[in-house]
């Protein structure tokens, strides 16, 4: 869908060469993101992906010198550009850059390594103009009749390049429409250098010099950088090509490509270890029960919810732990044939012995390879188990292949802003990932449809726990097994002083009553094979 334009009076009046939109929501980063725009525009290039963005990180937008209203340069060089973005940006940050501005961005990167925690490429070539070595990019006799238009008639040049950069999207006429409303504001010279500059930037020695973590951004139907561009990277480099977009896949796709970026920006460190999750939640099986009280109302929520015009003949409770809920899915279909699955061996042994209600089979099997046969079961029940898979498709794919035709799946997960204020104060206190991360329900939605599911229907609730010290709400998270178990974490990062720190920052905070609240944002879901 195409993005619309969302600036505001109050916003137009911060531009200037750095613009900042402070995170709208709890920040789940600490680093900000720096957009930086390509050629013969300006930031308002980016619409309202700045505020999308803003979701979950500070966003700044910076007009390059000579656009916007932003001091010029004596010179263009790369290295005048770089020294003068070395300036502006804060650091560190996340990096995004679109055409010229991504070229500038991998320039910087390059130089400033400790400056960039990630980098982000949109329809950004090694070298924007073909040569000998080089020719998956424009040909040089194209580039130097669109230059001698710029010396001619800046604005008409500009008109051409609005169309060239919306030619072959699926949104071509709506894109050529939204990019005539810009206000460019090119001053001409400088204009002129940035083009000269686009003539002889050659990335093909640098980009090996880049050492953060990197995704580039390709239109499939791009015709100033040809998609056969995204192949001259290394394999380090990741690469997204949205084939129904041109130059301005941020606009003509915009959910895919904020997707991507979110993705990209939590995978850095963090890899869920789930061995060791498993063994967290075998030792907490005997306090479970006792400390779960948002993990009970969630499920009993679900349960609540189930369709009772229906009577299902097999349920699988996926990710059983006690059997708790398993054992209330019996109660309410005696008939049916209950199996409650949980990767820990622990927790089933636990359930096997405590649980009373008779006629529940257990079964030890992770998610994502479930030793059931196809087409076996009526309703998938999944309540806080799915956040511990490091990529929700294959667990989906699983339980689509396991339910019947028009089987019923319903699931709750933490989403993304659960234990906020837990990764604030971290975020405060060093760069580790200390709290895992949860999907977003836009991603969740995805996933399933990905996974041939329909009828899909996504909520979200938050509810918050408050405790009487933050000693007990980090116990209470150890009780039930939730701690943080990805292969990133800096494992000494956690001693004495790190958590004096962690407490003295919760104090922010108390509540008026002396508690402190932890929040979770619970995603429920409903879709039907």
């Amino acid at each position: 869908m195409l993005s619309n334009q969302l600036h505001t009076a109050e916003q137009q009046a911060l531009r200037g060469h750095l613009t900042y939109y402070p995170a709208t929501q709890q920040k789940l980063h600490s680093h900000p993101i720096v957009l930086v725009h390509g050629w013969g525009v300006n930031s308002e290039i980016w619409q309202d992906l700045p505020q999308v963005l803003s979701d979950f990180a500070d966003v700044y937008t910076l007009d390059l010198p000579g656009v916007a209203g932003t001091k010029t340069l004596e010179s263009y060089s790369e290295q005048s550009l770089v020294d003068w973005l070395h300036k502006e940006i804060p650091e560190p940050c996340y990096l995004i850059g679109l055409s010229l501005g991504g070229m500038l961005c991998r320039a910087f990167a390059a130089q400033f390594p400790e400056n960039v925690v990630g980098l982000v490429t949109i329809s950004t070539n090694l070298k924007f103009v073909a040569d000998s070595e080089y020719s998956h990019a424009m040909p040089m006799s194209d580039f130097e009749l669109f230059s001698a238009m710029w010396d001619d008639s800046p604005k008409a040049c500009l008109n051409r390049f609005f169309g060239l950069q919306a030619q072959g999207d699926q949104f071509q006429r709506q894109l050529i429409k939204q990019l005539r409303k810009l206000n460019s504001d090119v001053d001409p010279d400088a204009g002129q250098a940035m083009l000269a500059l686009l003539a002889d930037f050659d990335a093909t020695g640098q980009i090996d010099q880049i050492t953060c973590p990197s995704l580039s951004i390709f239109g499939g139907q791009d015709c100033l950088v040809p998609v056969a561009a995204a192949q001259q990277l290394s394999p380090k480099h990741k690469t997204l090509i949205l084939e129904t977009a041109s130059h301005l896949p941020h606009l003509s796709c915009q959910a895919q490509v904020v997707e991507a970026i979110r993705s990209f920006m939590n995978d850095p460190k963090y890899q869920l270890d789930k061995q060791q999750v498993a063994q967290s939640f075998g030792r907490a099986a005997a306090t479970y029960d006792s400390a779960a009280q948002i993990q009970k109302w969630s499920g009993e929520q679900l349960i609540d919810g189930l369709n009772r015009s229906k009577t299902p003949q097999s349920i699988l409770d996926l990710g059983c732990g006690t059997g708790w809920h398993s054992c209330l899915l019996k109660k309410q279909f005696p008939q049916a044939q209950v199996t409650g699955v949980d990767f820990s061996s622990e927790m089933l042994e636990y359930a096997n012995a405590h649980q009373v209600v008779s006629g529940i089979n257990w079964l030890c099997s992770d998610a994502e390879d479930l030793a059931l046969e196809d087409s076996s079961q009526d309703l998938v029940f999944s309540n806080f188990a799915l956040q511990w898979c490091n990529n929700p498709s294959p667990s989906l794919q699983e339980i689509f292949r396991l339910l019947k035709g028009e089987g019923q799946f319903h699931f709750a997960v933490p989403g993304p802003k659960t234990l906020w204020e837990l990764r604030e104060v971290w975020s405060s206190i060093d760069k580790d990932v200390h709290i895992n991360r949860f999907f977003s329900m836009t991603q969740w939605q995805t996933a399933l449809e990905e996974a041939g599911f329909s009828h899909i229907e996504l909520t979200s609730t938050n509810k918050v726990e408050k405790h009487s010290t933050v000693k007990d709400l980090l116990m209470n998270l150890k009780t039930v097994g939730a701690t943080n178990h990805n292969s990133g974490k800096t494992r000494h990062l956690t001693g004495k002083n790190h958590i004096k720190r962690l407490y003295d920052g919760y104090q922010t905070f108390q509540t008026a009553q002396g508690t402190y609240p932890v929040t979770w944002d619970i995603i429920s879901g409903y879709a039907v094979k």
